[in-house]
């Protein structure tokens, strides 16, 4: 679905008059519940990319000694980390070391962790440090994007199935103040598709930690 039919369809499915439930606002409610969507999965515990549609990697100039880094996608799970000398041309994979959750091991005293907002090293050596996130940087609606006459953008972050969360969610929110007794129905409705989503995500969760790919821990690549 495209933000014009997620807008629209809220005020058709709640039952309510536009003149108490504005575009700017509906497009508002799309966003907070588009945000939240995205934060389950990483709650749930997926790591598995929502979208290949946007860059979900960056990478770090690494100098001798300590190194404090601002991520510029914020909040996202890291899938894996990569560092490259400066007298190489090649990435090698960094693993992961359970006592500090993300630190590198195989670089002798390197030391590498992460918050959901920056990135520190310690006893760093000159290089490159790449970062690769399970999605990327997510770009919220706006009333413009409304008014478009075409080409109307959509939730790509989300799978199909799940954009319907997207009017569910402010319709049935909108109904328990205005239309009781579409309130029980639209509930219905959302708990189904809330249900496949968790679902989704809580079998990518246990399938992404119960296998691992040897060469994405210990393999070097280009």
């Amino acid at each position: 679905m495209h933000i014009k039919e997620i807008v629209d369809k809220i005020l058709k499915e709640s039952d309510v008059q536009a003149n108490t439930y504005s575009v700017a606002d509906r497009i508002v409610d799309v966003n907070s519940f588009y945000l939240r969507n995205i934060e389950k999965t990483v709650q749930i515990g997926s790591k598995v990319p929502i979208s290949a549609a946007e860059d979900n990697s960056e990478e770090f100039t690494v100098v001798a000694g300590s190194n404090t880094f601002a991520r510029t996608i914020d909040d996202a799970p890291i899938q894996r980390v990569d560092f490259q000398h400066e007298n190489s041309s090649a990435f090698t994979s960094v693993p992961f070391d359970q006592s500090r959750l993300i630190a590198g091991v195989n670089f002798g005293e390197m030391r590498f962790w992460a918050n959901s907002k920056q990135i520190f090293i310690e006893e760093g050596y000159a290089g490159t440090l790449r970062v690769t996130y399970a999605r990327g940087a997510i770009t919220q609606f706006t009333v413009a994007d409304y008014d478009l006459v075409s080409g109307w953008p959509s939730p790509d972050w989300l799978p199909e199935f799940a954009h319907d969360l997207l009017w569910l969610q402010p319709a049935h929110r909108a109904s328990r103040k205005y239309k009781k007794d579409r309130s029980a129905y639209l509930k219905d409705e959302l708990d189904e598709v809330m249900a496949l989503f968790n679902n989704h995500f809580g079998r990518e969760s246990a399938l992404n930690s119960a296998f691992v790919n040897d060469d994405e821990v210990t393999g070097n690549y280009r």
